[in-house]
């Protein structure tokens, strides 16, 4: 589905790359991780340019702070909303390591989220991530 104006189509396009940066963080993109990432990139329609860009990412992992330094205009639900896709990505091999966990909050701090509200989000999406372990159960029996 396209995004509606490019001013999405670039935060789309950045968060993906910063997916990638906290995809990298424990030293290993796993298979899950990039095919995460392709399936997110087939669903807009992404310039040349702008998938070699995404390609050189994960195959040369960036600073994120070269990433973030134009994202200055983010309204605080659009960074928020950034926030909860690095720890989808994160948590896309079922593990949130301490390296990710280090990557999203200094991806947070770049974007000068405070850190109630990254605790916040982190809860929400462990929570999440423990309601899926229970269902996993509950159907298991």
């Amino acid at each position: 589905m396209p995004l509606s104006n490019e001013k999405d189509k670039h935060i789309f396009f950045t968060s993906i790359r910063l997916m990638i940066c906290v995809g990298h963080a424990d030293g290993y993109i796993s298979q899950k991780e990039i095919s995460r990432i392709y399936q997110m990139v087939e669903k807009e329609h992404f310039t040349l340019r702008e998938r070699q860009i995404l390609t050189s990412d994960i195959d040369e992992p960036k600073q994120p702070e070269s990433i973030v330094e134009d994202l200055g205009f983010l309204s605080k639900l659009e960074k928020l909303t950034l926030l909860r896709q690095l720890y989808h990505m994160a948590i896309a091999d079922r593990n949130l390591t301490e390296s990710e966990r280090d990557q999203i909050q200094h991806i947070a701090n770049l974007l000068k989220i405070e850190p109630e509200k990254l605790q916040q989000v982190e809860e929400w999406i462990m929570e999440g991530v423990s309601w899926r372990e229970r269902w996993k159960q509950i159907v298991a029996e």
